[in-house]
């Protein structure tokens, strides 16, 4: 059987890129609106980013509907319905990022402490729930915008790596938008880019990367790592600070690369089962 020839032209590399570059463009101009709107109607900096998340998710929902209805590539086809297991595999990321994020914080204490954490007085349940769906929008928002259509199409034409890595280093650039430095981007958002694209790849869709990414930065906000009053305030004696902040940086880079080669490996497990049960099945009858 001859292979439709819109489905090869979908395929060149031309049609991969000019569409994803669609697309990322596209998404900028999503958030661009959505926060011009959301930011003159909402005058809550808290509330205005957890809409700006969400709404920028509907529409980036649908621009992913858009361009997948216009191509011929199988692989490239995103299943945007939540489930039950969505729901539990959102659940195994949120609980593995905020176990990793204790790690994070026991291995700083141990190696550069004394390190203490107070409870900051006004912060109740109320505010950790708001600010919980506030990184969970954004969250949602990001992985759609970089873990979805860009990576399941890059990863189709380039393979798994290389998509990963494009999409991790654009996801980076990306943050110079809003005021990133670019050793904040080279060694955070960059490698947490990297985790959440190999995450999306092992487990075949968004629910646990959006679960990684919002438990992240949920629990830095928690541990008042953030810019955002946070829901403790952390103590560091004056003579050790550049000691801290070495550490919490290699800690983060080396949870982060853990947990990229765990999910690697769990991606060439099902690439392996697959070809296995394929070898299995008997040849179709002609």
């Amino acid at each position: 059987m001859k292979n439709d020839p819109s489905e090869d032209q979908n395929n060149t590399g031309l049609g991969v890129i000019s569409s994803v570059l669609l697309f990322l463009v596209g998404y900028e101009v999503v958030l661009l609106i959505v926060s011009f709107v959301t930011n003159i109607t909402i005058r809550s900096e808290v509330w205005q980013l957890t809409a700006w998340g969400f709404i920028s998710s509907v529409g980036l929902i649908a621009l992913s509907k858009l361009l997948m209805r216009s191509e011929k590539a199988p692989s490239t086809k995103l299943d945007f319905a939540v489930s039950r297991s969505s729901w539990a595999r959102f659940s195994i990321g949120l609980l593995v990022g905020m176990l990793c994020f204790g790690v994070h914080l026991a291995i700083v204490g141990y190696f550069a402490g004394p390190i203490r954490f107070e409870f900051v007085p006004g912060i109740g349940v109320t505010a950790v729930l708001i600010y919980f769906t506030r990184f969970l929008s954004t969250s949602c928002m990001e992985e759609l915008g970089f873990r979805g259509y860009a990576l399941r199409r890059l990863t189709g034409k380039m393979g798994v790596w290389p998509a990963v890595l494009l999409t991790a280093l654009i996801f980076g650039l990306s943050h110079l938008l809003y005021g990133y430095e670019l050793r904040s981007i080279a060694l955070g958002v960059i490698p947490g880019g990297i985790l959440w694209g190999m995450s999306a790849i092992a487990t075949r869709g968004l629910a646990v990367p959006i679960g990684l990414h919002a438990a992240w930065n949920f629990s830095n906000w928690t541990a008042g790592g953030r810019h955002e009053t946070g829901l403790l305030r952390m103590i560091v004696e004056a003579d050790v600070p550049e000691q801290a902040q070495a550490f919490g940086t290699g800690s983060y880079l080396a949870i982060s690369a853990a947990l990229t080669l765990a999910f690697w490996f769990i991606h060439r497990r099902n690439v392996q089962r697959a070809a296995l049960l394929s070898s299995s099945l008997p040849d179709p009858v002609n």
